[in-house]
């Protein structure tokens, strides 16, 4: 198929940009990226380019005797402005930011740590394609997708993995990495931190433990803290449900709290890595063998549930594209990756090679609330099946609070 000759959905999301629908990432307005930046040049990190948003975070926070970073998963801006009851939160929100996309907690995770657009950092989903195996891995857990294999044992360094090296080893203040105990010692929290993470075990211990952490050491301190209980929840039960709304008025008596503990001259930021959209059962889809779409892959697709990132054989792409369209174009934009390149979607800088390598020919965008899954086992099934997911370019998935206390 000749470029002249191909249909582009380009147009159609562009429009979409236009009329506010979905949320283009973008570097001029306050963003993920400028947040990690500004935090991390507060306590040390030099030689980062700072927006004049990021500049002036980082200026008001440079005097506090104790900085910590909250990043409470999946607590979008819609979701914090339903809740009155969020007092803490809402009476310290400087404003909002965009996330990166894919928006993601693999994605935006990784440019919280490293300060780089996905297109640098190359982390391109939950699933991310690694060519090291062929296919996609879980890449927060560091295993195969397909037969949950350690990346480990297949010869994947965590260097491969993650080639955008993290901002902790440049932080000047000591420091203080504490994540579920569960994750403390995996892979991924350890190239976060750049070396052991504490763990703890409830919300409620957490402002202890920093206190104890802090408490007369004599120099200024740092602490992350990586808090997974509202994305959990909203997953399971939808954003509205009651227990996403009590993990979301855990986080705020969290940060009251360690304010209360720290004092005035701490700040508590809090910020997220993407909110949350539903999705009714009619909006869940699977590419099954009857469309024809596995057969033309070189791999198992990447990526999320609302964006999917395609390897297709060389000679398969025109085939490609007409049975995606057919099967899918009400619900799925689909774009070349040189498109969605040209467009900066995963930030403004060119693609780094091994994104490059990894988002393979093709990317499918939801056009709303539409999920895609591929594997019809039983584990995918029930991952369609949740009331509630993200990745997507909507602006309940794309807009997160950035709280300074």
């Amino acid at each position: 198929m000749s470029d002249h000759a191909r249909t582009s959905d380009v147009p159609d999301l562009l429009a979409a940009f236009d009329s506010g629908a979905l949320l283009r990432p973008d570097p001029a307005a306050p963003n993920l990226v400028d947040a990690a930046r500004a935090v991390a040049a507060s306590v040390g990190a030099s030689d980062l380019e700072l927006s004049p948003f990021a500049s002036e975070i980082a200026a008001s926070l440079a005097e506090r005797e104790h900085i910590v970073l909250i990043l409470a998963d999946g607590l979008g801006m819609e979701m914090l402005e339903r809740e009155a009851d969020a007092r803490t939160l809402r009476g310290n929100l400087r404003g909002e930011l965009r996330t990166v996309f894919p928006s993601s907690s693999a994605v935006a995770l990784t440019s919280l740590a490293t300060g780089e657009w996905p297109a640098r950092h190359a982390i391109t989903g939950w699933w991310t394609h690694i060519e090291e195996i062929g296919g996609p891995a879980t890449i927060l857990q560091y295993r195969r997708r397909s037969d949950d294999r350690s990346l480990a044992d297949l010869g994947v360094s965590p260097e491969d993995a993650f080639p955008a090296p993290s901002l902790a080893p440049r932080i000047r203040r000591r420091s203080h990495f504490l994540m579920p105990h569960q994750i403390a010692d995996s892979v991924y929290s350890r190239y976060v931190a750049g070396g052991p993470a504490a763990g703890y075990h409830s919300l409620a211990g957490v402002p202890g433990l920093i206190e104890e952490a802090v408490r007369d050491v004599g120099e200024p301190t740092f602490a992350y803290i990586y808090v997974p209980h509202v994305d959990n929840e909203a997953h399971h039960g939808g954003s509205e449900s009651n227990a996403a709304r009590a993990a979301m008025l855990a986080v705020d008596r969290l940060v009251a709290d360690i304010k209360a503990g720290l004092g005035e001259s701490s700040a508590v930021v809090v910020t997220a890595d993407h909110g949350h959209l539903g999705v009714a059962a009619a909006e869940r889809f699977m590419i099954r063998t009857a469309y024809g779409i596995p057969t033309l892959l070189a791999s198992a697709p990447s990526g999320d549930a609302r964006v999917l990132e395609f390897h297709v054989r060389p000679d398969a792409r025109e085939r490609f594209e007409e049975d995606f369209r057919f099967a899918f174009g009400r619900h799925f934009y689909l774009l070349t990756t040189a498109e969605a390149e040209e467009l900066a979607l995963l930030g403004p800088d060119p693609l780094a090679p091994p994104t490059r390598r990894r988002l393979g020919d093709y990317m499918a965008i939801s056009r709303g609330p539409a999920v895609l899954g591929f594997q019809p086992s039983k584990a995918s099934r029930e991952a369609l099946q949740q009331r509630s997911h993200h990745a997507g370019l909507t602006p309940a998935e794309m807009l997160v609070p950035l709280v300074v206390a």
